[in-house]
């Protein structure tokens, strides 16, 4: 072959290898002109470089430099940082709502080895908060997902703060992922980061031991492997994606089912057209996710067999089957009251969900108006619809949850929109992308380098206004919890002389210690040194003869110092004493007050004490204890002992002695004299003990409230004493009886003759 030859030829070569690597140009318009062809700016610090991609449906997909990855790992690691100190703060003692009880008690049990609890043993004075019960045994109402991480936390690190801290950096993590993947642009996705790191609502939830972030976390991280993987078909994105959504399984199912029935659509879209091998493709990588969730859904239909009976019967509905999706009457635990929900009560919780949410945002409506504009792009428009298809399907999905409905008085300056967590991140990355189309905009010739940074300056000291303009009422809400716990720790002595049970009487009655105090909560073992029973009226005087060998203590978080006056409360806490017999003397006795005293004695008698023991003194306390008492009396004071239907009265005149008394027989063998006869059959009740002195104002009223029942088997009479406390003061009409404490006015001495 000639040298000329040879030369074409490798001209000829030369020029298809160049036309094989090089995309091929728009022909050239008459007149010259070639339009330019415009990319988004990418600022400095998150500059891309190509990355070389394959297959039908590959983009030019671009990786960030480290610069990227080092923002996006520090904003990880404030996140972090930032749920320990908030827990370790302003929610030490959590959020005062009572399911952080049943998660942390969950983990506990999982770090025994228990799934279950033995019914017998904690019913009825100790059942847990949010348990359903099944053959003998109780379990919660919530999945193991959430309670196995704390417990991880817990073994690991010796604390269950590490899971929400950690749950807060992958989340953070996950949006950038999730942001990545669709948009193809780091600078939206680090600001979409940003933004989650910096919304109120993350910093409550990933500080609480609660599930709800951890499943929206679980859930945006899932979202980014499986998307991922069904583009590339990378295995290892696959089997992360299947086992993260399987995982989710494990913590909120519901919200498992919605956000990823939109996730496999959207991936089903951008796989359609790859041509003759589609649904060979598609069929591998969905047998690579599956792969991936199989072990999870696996515990999920072994634990539901094990502790509700049926594989297909989740814990949730198995406890009570009133608590499910839907209209009607509904309810969490079948000893609580029924709720009735409706379309119309589901419609105003929709919209007070909407009208809420924003303000839990970092810049609040304004990052709602971004998201607008990222939403309306042009650009990947798939993207930005699979976005709000994930908002559309967690909203529509909770407008028939009535607990949605159940916590509107929460959603401002409680917990929020907690049930729609999983939709906050697509909110945020469509913000980010509205953010970052603004950024583009301004092409003002010699003037773009002044105009972005100016503008985006002033939305960012906006969007820091308005988050910190809507911190105050929340966070003086949370002090509020704080200084109710802190109360209640110190109403509690630092040490007991050996094993105790503490009677919770709180001001609404509850079969559970953790609905009004949740940080009074027993552990899984039955057998600890101190254990919170509830307080369950009448019933309690059984509880010494269930629990024997301990010393019983009753805490009476609400119970007011001086009734005359508001704000005085102050709470007690007094050691009980048992007094069991078939014949029990009642000594009554009366100190009539005749004026007011500018200090009042403190009462010497233990039985009476009514502050903590190791309280200094009392907290607002607004006046002496014996102060709310008539100065002049209108008529005869008179003492009554009222059980059941069966009343005695003793008439005290004005010029009665100090120290009056009388006394009362109780018994259940056949009564002589003026005996009060209870009878061993019966039910349990209370013996009211009462005086009543009439004044110019009306009459004021004292109250000890002593609770009895009959031991099976022996009719023997079995009280709790002292009794409860309660006052009617006539400066206060209308509110009834007050929880107070009566002495010195009123003494009652219980005697087993």
């Amino acid at each position: 072959m000639r040298g000329g030859e040879q030369a074409r030829v490798r001209t000829a070569r030369a020029s298809e290898q160049s036309a094989v690597a090089t995309p091929s140009r728009p022909p050239v318009p008459a007149g010259g002109y070639v339009p330019a062809q415009r990319a988004l700016p990418v600022p400095r610090l998150v500059r891309a470089r190509p990355r070389a991609g394959g297959g039908p449906l590959a983009r030019r997909i671009t990786r960030p430099r480290w610069s990227a990855g080092w923002l996006v790992a520090a904003i990880c690691a404030a996140s972090f940082t930032a749920s320990l100190v908030l827990q370790a703060t302003l929610y030490r003692y959590g959020s005062g709502d009572a399911d952080e009880a049943a998660y942390v008690l969950q983990a506990r049990m999982l770090l025994r080895g228990h799934l279950t609890l033995d019914a017998a043993t904690w019913e009825p004075f100790l059942r847990p908060w949010l348990t359903g019960e099944h053959d003998g045994r109780l379990f919660t109402k919530y999945l193991p997902g959430w309670p196995a991480l704390l417990a991880a936390s817990q073994a690991l690190f010796a604390t269950m703060a590490v899971a929400p801290a950690l749950v807060a950096a992958g989340w953070v993590a996950g949006t950038y992922r999730l942001a990545r993947e669709l948009f193809d642009d780091p600078a939206t996705a680090v600001l979409a980061a940003a933004f989650v790191a910096l919304s109120p609502l993350v910093w409550l939830h990933t500080a609480l031991p609660l599930a709800y972030a951890c499943g929206a976390a679980t859930l945006t991280l899932s979202a980014a492997a499986l998307l991922r993987g069904a583009r590339t078909g990378a295995h290892r994105s696959l089997l992360a994606g299947g086992a993260g959504a399987g995982f989710a399984l494990l913590l909120r199912p519901f919200d498992a089912v919605l956000v990823l029935a939109v996730v496999v659509g959207y991936a089903l879209l951008r796989t359609h057209g790859e041509g003759r091998g589609q649904v060979a493709t598609v069929g591998r990588r969905a047998g690579w996710a599956l792969l991936g969730a199989a072990p999870f859904v696996a515990v999920l239909v072994a634990y539901c067999w094990w502790v509700t009976g049926s594989p297909l019967r989740m814990p949730l509905s198995a406890s009570d089957p009133l608590d499910r999706f839907g209209f009607g009457p509904r309810r969490i635990l079948p000893s609580e009251p029924t709720f009735g929900f409706g379309r119309r009560l589901a419609l105003r919780a929709a919209v007070e969900t909407a009208a809420a949410a924003p303000g839990w945002l970092f810049g609040g409506p304004l990052l709602v108006a971004l998201a607008g504009v990222g939403l309306l792009g042009r650009v990947r428009r798939s993207a930005r619809l699979a976005l709000l298809a994930m908002v559309g399907a967690i909203a529509g999905g909770y407008l028939f949850w009535w607990g949605s409905a159940f916590a509107m008085p929460g959603l401002r300056d409680g917990l929020g929109p907690h049930y729609h967590l999983a939709a906050l991140s697509p909110v945020l990355i469509l913000a980010a992308a509205g953010a970052r189309w603004l950024w583009s905009v301004p092409r003002l010739a010699g003037r773009a380098a002044l105009v972005r940074p100016v503008a985006a300056g002033v939305l960012v000291v906006v969007a820091v206004t308005l988050t910190v303009a809507s911190m105050p009422p929340r966070l003086r809400a949370q002090h509020r919890v704080n200084d109710n716990d802190a109360l209640l720790a110190a109403l509690l002595p630092d040490h007991l002389p050996g094993p105790s049970v503490v009677v919770v009487t709180p001001d609404t009655p509850s079969r559970y210690t953790q609905v009004p105090y949740q940080t009074l909560r027993n552990g899984p073992d039955p057998r600890a040194r101190l254990l919170y029973a509830a307080d369950l009226g009448p019933r309690t005087a059984l509880l010494p003869d269930r629990m024997p060998g301990r010393d019983l203590y009753r805490l009476r978080p609400a119970e007011i110092v001086d009734p005359a006056a508001s704000a005085s409360y102050r709470g007690s806490f007094t050691a009980l004493r048992q007094v069991a017999a078939r014949r029990v003397q009642l000594r009554v006795g009366a100190t009539l007050p005749v004026a007011p005293r500018a200090l009042a004695a403190p009462d010497s008698s233990g039985a009476a004490q009514a502050g903590p023991v190791n309280q200094a003194g009392p907290v607002n306390q607004a006046g002496p204890v014996n102060q709310a008492g008539p100065v002049n009396q209108a008529g005869p004071a008179e003492l009554y002992v009222r059980v059941g239907s069966v009343t005695r009265t003793f008439p005290l005149p004005p010029g009665a002695p100090a120290g009056a008394a009388t006394t009362v027989w109780l018994t259940t063998n056949e009564p002589t004299g003026g005996e009060i006869f209870l009878d061993p059959a019966g039910p349990p009740g209370e013996v009211v003990v009462g005086l009543a002195v009439p004044g110019p104002a009306g009459t004021a009223r004292w109250e000890e409230r002593i609770p009895f029942a009959h031991r099976a088997g022996t009719g023997a009479l079995t009280l709790l004493t002292p009794g409860l406390g309660w006052r009617e003061v006539p400066s206060r009409p209308g509110e009834g009886w007050l929880p107070a404490t009566v002495r010195p006015t009123l003494q009652v001495t219980t005697t087993a003759a």
